[in-house]
């Protein structure tokens, strides 16, 4: 099988493949860092508290993760897939930027509400993204190809993450997998315009010239 073959296969085009870079690149940094806020807490918090924070952590990935699906879903419908997208990387940023900056337990607790879930928030932009630039016939292997790719940066995360941490200890490690986490949203925000500007241009300028003759 060649590559043009295998390209027509996975049902992969430009947009696509944006979409698929920004699932490695922004999930690679939500966790490289995510997986060792417990470690990152218990150097933070004393005694109790740092158990508290914990269980607090550990509550909000779950709760978070099946709530923002639903604010995901309406700015999606309201702004549009490209800019709903862009303000989720820039929640997920604000999100680092808190704890980086304030070495506090419940800063930690803060911005974790901001980047803890970004694969739940952005899910509907991106499920409804695929069905509107993959083809019809290959919409299923979209959404499975999809499925796969998000796999890659919760197997790499850890592990870069770690060396991190092996590197600078606990408190400077999880800081600069922070930094480089925050890093990856922000270089993406024009890998974002190019994943949707496939089919919104064409949309916004044709349809209002013709809305507009017919008034």
């Amino acid at each position: 099988m060649n590559a043009s073959r295998l390209v027509d296969f996975l049902g992969l085009r430009r947009s696509m493949a944006g979409l698929l870079s920004m699932v490695v690149l922004v999930g690679l940094g939500e966790h490289m860092a995510e997986r060792f806020l417990p470690l990152y807490l218990q150097q933070l918090a004393p005694g109790a508290a740092a158990v508290f924070a914990i269980g607090a952590l550990a509550f909000l990935d779950d709760f978070l993760s099946a709530l923002y699906s639903f604010p995901g879903g309406y700015l999606s419908d309201r702004l549009g897939h490209k800019r709903a997208l862009l303000v989720f990387n820039l929640l997920s940023i604000l999100g680092y930027l808190i704890v980086i900056f304030i070495q506090r337990w419940w800063a930690v607790l803060l911005g974790a509400a901001f980047f803890i879930s970004w694969s739940a928030i952005s899910l509907p932009a991106m499920m409804e993204l695929i069905s509107q630039t993959v083809p019809k016939t290959k919409r299923t292997m979209g959404v499975s190809l999809h499925s796969l790719v998000r796999r890659i940066p919760k197997t790499l995360g850890p592990v870069v993450g770690g060396a991190f941490i092996a590197l600078g200890g606990v408190v400077a490690g999880v800081r600069w997998a922070f930094v480089v986490a925050g890093s990856l949203p922000a270089r993406l925000s024009a890998a974002t315009r190019k994943v949707a500007g496939c089919f919104w241009p064409t949309r916004n300028k044709r349809s209002l010239r013709s809305g507009r003759r017919l008034r």
